[in-house]
């Protein structure tokens, strides 16, 4: 993991440092190779895995890998595709790992030779587009499987950590006492009845206002809603079954037990949800049409 930051941190120094030298591809798009370790390039049916960081001639940042968390990667095709490649499918069949590449061009033939894109609507086609990219490997596809899985293990441990973070800051600067529980759910209870409690394997009805833990934006909120429990996000799973008919709470749920990073329609990627949860009722689940009855 410490390559992979530092190819991008030390890209500046490297810039300043290195020789650089022009290539070409064989379709005649040009680049420059700031970084040249000379190793093996990729084979048809390898992964070039890289990080990259593409910004604007006005100073703004499109794309950064390292903060977005994850490299990105290109299947190398075989040579029967070479006619039909843009510029930067080309480019990575010519380079190898530790490699560093820096590609400027005016923003119309950037989206078209480098993303294979049209520009984006309202753009301005005169600003010039730069990338800085650093090839993190080089691998075949099992291993290319391997490094996917332990990427996604680490960020997703990454993220459980901010968020906890993040709910323990939000608490502490609104002074809110809770209750931990084991998953990472931080939750009040605000009255309790004594009544019957749900298991995961039942249908609820519910009222509740969902909110977004940084901004306090309401996303979402229903006064009567049934529903089986099982076909609900983690955090619910979790946090509902805490409740008697009639008692509610406000539970504080980390991105990993929410959305994730996928995010969902109106919720974007790894969103620390905050829900006020009063429990109306507990239904029967129908197992065969998977509803509430």
């Amino acid at each position: 993991m410490k390559r992979i930051i530092l190819s991008l941190v030390c890209m500046t120094a490297i810039l300043a440092a290195c020789t650089k030298s022009e290539v070409e591809t064989p379709n005649g798009f040009k680049y420059t190779l700031v970084r040249n370790e000379e190793g093996s390039q990729a084979k048809p049916g390898q992964f070039v895995v890289f990080n990259y960081i593409i910004e604007d001639s006005k100073d703004s940042v499109w794309m950064n890998s390292i903060k977005e968390g994850f490299p990105g990667a290109y299947k190398i095709q075989d040579s029967s595709a070479l006619n039909n490649e843009i510029g930067m499918q080309q480019l990575f069949r010519m380079v190898s790992e530790g490699d560093s590449v820096l590609i400027k061009r005016k923003a119309k033939d950037f989206f078209k030779n480098v993303m294979g894109s049209p520009m984006p609507p309202n753009s301005d086609s005169s600003m010039e587009m730069t990338c800085r990219l650093g090839v993190v490997k080089i691998l075949d596809q099992d291993k290319f499987q391997e490094y996917q899985v332990s990427m996604m293990e680490e960020k997703a441990e990454k993220q459980k950590v901010y968020d906890a973070g993040a709910i323990e800051k939000y608490l502490k600067e609104k002074n809110i006492e809770t209750v931990q529980d084991t998953s990472g759910i931080r939750y009040v209870v605000h009255n309790s009845t004594g009544k019957e409690k749900p298991t995961v394997d039942n249908c609820v009805e519910v009222k509740y206002v969902g909110r977004f833990l940084e901004s306090g934006e309401i996303f979402d909120q229903n006064e009567k809603l049934s529903f089986p429990l099982q076909q609900v996000i983690a955090g619910w799973q979790i946090g509902i079954p805490k409740l008697g008919i009639g008692d509610s709470a406000t539970f504080f749920i980390p991105s990993g037990l929410a959305y994730g990073p996928r995010g969902r329609r109106t919720i974007p990627p790894n969103s620390i949800l905050v829900f006020d949860v009063t429990l109306l009722d507990i239904l029967e689940y129908d197992a065969a049409t998977r509803s509430c009855k």
